[in-house]
Formats: C-alpha cells, structure tokens, sequence
C-alpha cells in the first residue's frame, strides 16, 4: 500500500514539473522545471524496480541534457523572458479536451492482453537481454562499426583546413 502512495506522490511530481515547463514565464525556471521531471520520472522507475533505467535517466537526461540546456541558455544571454501574446485561441481547450479523453481511455481500458514477458528490470538482465552471446554479436559489432564511422565523418567534416 506504501508503494502505491509513493508511486502517486511521485506521479503528481512529474505531472506538476510537466506543466510548469511549458506554462512558466521565464526560461531558467522552465529548464529547472524539467530537471525535477526527469528525476521525478527516475524516481518512478526506481519504484517500479528498474534500477538501470532509473541510473540512466539521471545520468543521460538529468544530467546531460538538462546541463546542455542550462548552458545554451546561460551562454546565448537571450531574453530570459518569453513573451506571450494573450489569444483566444481553441487550441488549449482542445488539447484539454483531447487530455481528458486519453485519460479516460486508459483508465477504462483494459491492458492485460498486452502483457509483456515477465522481466525484472536489473542490470543482469537486462545485459542478458541486449547481449545474447549466441545471436546477437554480429549485430552489435556492425552498429559499433557503423558509429565509428559516423564520429571520424562528423570529425573530417567539422575540421577546418590548414589554410582556412
């Protein structure tokens, strides 16, 4: 029972931070904004045992994006004020509309035909998964390839020349 309490605090967390990401005025807070999310939505993957997937979204977005973001917007000394124009526009109470009736959906839908195979998110595996010895080497070892040389490309193309 504790865990679904938790589960829903966190849940309201992320939902909160969601918001005010695109309903904030200034540009700092909606960066912060998302920073709460993406952790709040780390949270929610450590309550729901997938550890792996909780340390990755700390390390990639919480950490990598949300820094990204933070100094392109520190550096480009833009206006930190995003200007709105009042309207009467439709499409909020649309996308409120459309909001309400997915919720609607999903609550009285019924999802056990879609049950995946049972998996416990650890770090074994999920290792087992991605690297089955037997099938799945060739295909790895092609994509590293592959990303090798789309980095030496994106290298040769971003060098400048000696005379230039």
């Amino acid at each position: 029972m504790m865990n679904i309490i938790v589960f829903f605090i966190i849940s309201a967390i992320t939902v909160l931070s969601a918001i005010a990401v695109i309903s904030t005025q200034r540009i700092m807070h909606s960066v912060l904004s998302l920073a709460v999310m993406l952790l709040s939505v780390a949270a929610l993957y450590a309550t729901l045992n997938a550890e792996f997937l909780a340390v990755i979204q700390v390390l990639v977005y919480a950490g990598g994006v949300v820094v990204l973001l933070l100094f392109a917007t520190m550096l480009t000394r833009s206006d930190l004020q995003i200007k709105r124009e009042p309207s009467d526009d439709i499409k909020p109470a649309a996308a409120a509309v459309f909001a309400i009736g997915l919720l609607f959906y999903i609550v009285g839908n019924n999802w056990e035909s879609l049950k995946g195979p049972e998996v416990v998110g650890s770090v074994k595996n999920i290792g087992m998964l991605i690297f089955n010895v037997k099938k799945d080497v060739i295909p790895f070892e092609i994509i590293s390839l592959v990303l090798l040389a789309a980095m030496v490309g994106a290298i040769f193309l971003g060098r400048k020349e000696a005379g230039q």
